[in-house]
């Protein structure tokens, strides 16, 4: 069990600011999405960030020490955070962390890197356990609880497939990832065939996703931030390459089955599904 948690929220934002040709949105909603960090694009009634809505989850949920990973451009949101965040913030400390950006890259350097630049400047968290989220998507309480919850030291929340309300195009370029019978993780696998799909059914004969809702133990998952390899499909450091290497050295991942939606905020057309979700 833990009670901190860190919020991956320092991406360039690049497809939410792509144009769009579409008059579902308002002018004031592309205004908005293509000059705010998409954490603080605001929904509902009282207009409170994405995120807001995010940490008051978490909060429900029980975590206590939430931690922010921000770009190094994000002053304003960490100099005024009580006030753009509206939310009763009593139940919870909010810490801060900056992932800078490595020589000469234009862009983060991906989510591992955002961890370990994390643990690098918060030195308690490689010695204890947290969770980690994105902070593009919405959980439920139901799931947080579960990854808060489980005495697994590493372990992710494995979604069904079928339970996400996605575009079958979108659903279709998730990665899956494979479990024995025990709910181990065996190996993620990107942009499966039907013929792996079908190789990759879990106990319970279900199609298992990762959504990025996870534990970690600082003792036993530091040395892979640290030293996680540079993915070269995508020019970054990712998390799922530091399951990858943490399930090789024979530490054990545990999915925890659930089935249900997650809310994303990618781009703009995620938009129009999330206020009406959040209205």
């Amino acid at each position: 069990m833990t009670d901190s948690i860190i919020i991956m929220a320092a991406g360039a934002s690049s497809r939410m600011k792509a144009p769009i040709d579409s008059k579902i949105l308002t002018e004031s909603q592309i205004e908005s999405a293509n000059s705010k960090s998409k954490v603080l694009i605001e929904f509902g009634k009282e207009s409170k960030p994405f995120i807001s809505y995010s940490i008051s989850n978490m909060i429900k949920s029980g975590f206590k020490n939430i931690y922010i990973v921000t770009s190094e451009n994000g002053n304003y949101f960490r100099d005024n955070f009580i006030d753009l965040l509206k939310i009763d913030l009593k139940k919870c400390n909010i810490n801060f962390s900056v992932q800078y950006l490595s020589e000469n890259r234009v862009k983060p350097f991906g989510t591992a890197d955002a961890i370990f630049q994390t643990m690098e400047q918060y030195p308690n968290l490689k010695s204890k356990s947290f969770c980690v989220c994105n902070g593009d998507n919405f959980y439920s309480i139901e799931s947080l609880k579960k990854i808060k919850s489980t005495k697994s030291n590493n372990a992710f929340i494995a979604y069904d497939r079928d339970g996400l309300i996605f575009s079958k195009e979108r659903i279709s370029s998730f990665s899956i990832v494979k479990l024995d019978k025990e709910n181990k993780l065996i190996d993620i696998i990107e942009k499966p065939n039907k013929e792996i799909i079908n190789k990759s059914l879990d106990s319970l004969g279900k199609i298992r996703v990762n959504m990025n809702l996870f534990k970690f133990h600082g003792k036993e998952s530091f040395s892979f931030f640290k030293n996680c390899p540079i993915n070269k499909k995508r020019n970054e450091k990712e998390i799922t390459d530091v399951l990858k290497l943490i399930s090789k050295s024979n530490k054990n991942i545990i999915g925890i089955p659930m089935s249900e939606n997650v809310l994303d905020l990618t781009s703009k057309t995620d938009i129009i599904e999330v206020y009406k979700y959040l209205e």
